[in-house]
């Protein structure tokens, strides 16, 4: 299945299904980053989704639009998806991206690597390999 892109001021977004511990939400107006090394999604859907601290996750440091640096927090997830798409455990960064702008993730080269993705620049399309 195609997972179709919307075109939106120069940028591809898509929307995300995360899913953990029984708790699934969907993160609309994420962009699809190629430049990005790991997929980053705002801080606030980890309230929505339930998710708390564990001891397995990391604090990391991480530099991002413009050259800034931020903290976010590294913790693997039951599942994100993408359309029909979906990869298990899969560590998501929690932070900021941008506080001026309404992107609310960044789905990164770790995702698309991992889920074996092709985008499609003439039809806006994603699909896996």
């Amino acid at each position: 299945m195609k997972n179709k892109l919307q075109l939106k001021n120069g940028l591809l977004y898509t929307s995300l299904n995360l899913r953990h511990k029984g708790k699934s939400i969907i993160v609309d107006n994420v962009i699809v980053d190629t430049g990005a090394f790991h997929t980053i999604i705002i801080t606030d859907f980890l309230d929505d989704i339930g998710a708390e601290f564990s001891n397995d996750d990391q604090l990391i440091e991480a530099s991002g639009y413009g050259g800034t640096t931020c903290y976010a927090v590294r913790k693997r997830i039951d599942t994100i998806s993408c359309n029909d798409i979906k990869l298990k455990n899969f560590k998501i960064d929690f932070g900021e991206i941008h506080p001026n702008e309404r992107i609310n993730g960044l789905l990164g080269l770790d995702f698309l690597e991992k889920a074996g993705m092709i985008l499609d620049l003439v039809d806006f399309v994603m699909y896996k390999k």
